[in-house]
């Protein structure tokens, strides 16, 4: 039996107190109940049998690819201070070891972006392998995002767009003949 992964390592670099506030409460779990949210483990003792209307991480309560029955993160993430040489300062540092979701990170900077720094962008790049050498279940991609858009490009769209356009020229190569 062989084991895929979706890896991916990346900060947010330059945090000021405010932007880092921010962050902690945007990642916090929340549970919402009508309009109000709520800690994750400080709701109403009146509230405490009842189903919540929406569980989760806060910034993903606005995502509308959001699964609301799930509340996986879908990566890690840890605060840091400066890591000499690299400069980065405060920073958060977003990551995945097994089968993170880039999808969520790039939806959460996103967000960042938009809130304080939207003449900005951010990237990130991940790998998807397998434990085993098993023929195609490797790949990647990378994400490039602004306060406006998010724009993706993995490995797997990408061959497959190369061997449409491959066959469409072969095709019409056939047709000139």
């Amino acid at each position: 039996m062989a084991d895929n992964y979706l890896q991916f390592s990346e900060i947010i670099p330059k945090l000021n107190p405010e932007e880092e506030a921010w962050l902690k409460e945007q990642l916090q779990p929340i549970r919402v109940f009508g309009q109000k949210e709520y800690p994750e483990d400080a709701a109403p003792a009146e509230l405490a049998d009842t189903k919540p209307d929406w569980a989760g991480v806060r910034f993903l309560r606005d995502s509308g690819d959001c699964d609301p029955d799930c509340d996986v993160l879908g990566f890690e993430y840890a605060f840091h201070d400066d890591h000499e040489p690299n400069g980065w300062g405060r920073h958060l540092w977003v990551y995945a070891e097994e089968s993170g979701n880039p999808e969520n990170v790039a939806w959460l900077v996103q967000k960042f972006l938009k809130t304080f720094r939207p003449d900005q962008c951010w990237s990130l790049t991940y790998a998807a392998i397998c434990s085993r050498p098993r023929v195609g279940e490797f790949g990647g991609g990378a994400i490039f995002v602004t306060a406006d858009e998010i724009k993706w490009q993995n490995a797997y769209d990408f061959v497959e767009e190369q061997h449409a356009a491959f066959k469409a020229k072969q095709t019409k190569k056939g047709k000139k003949s």
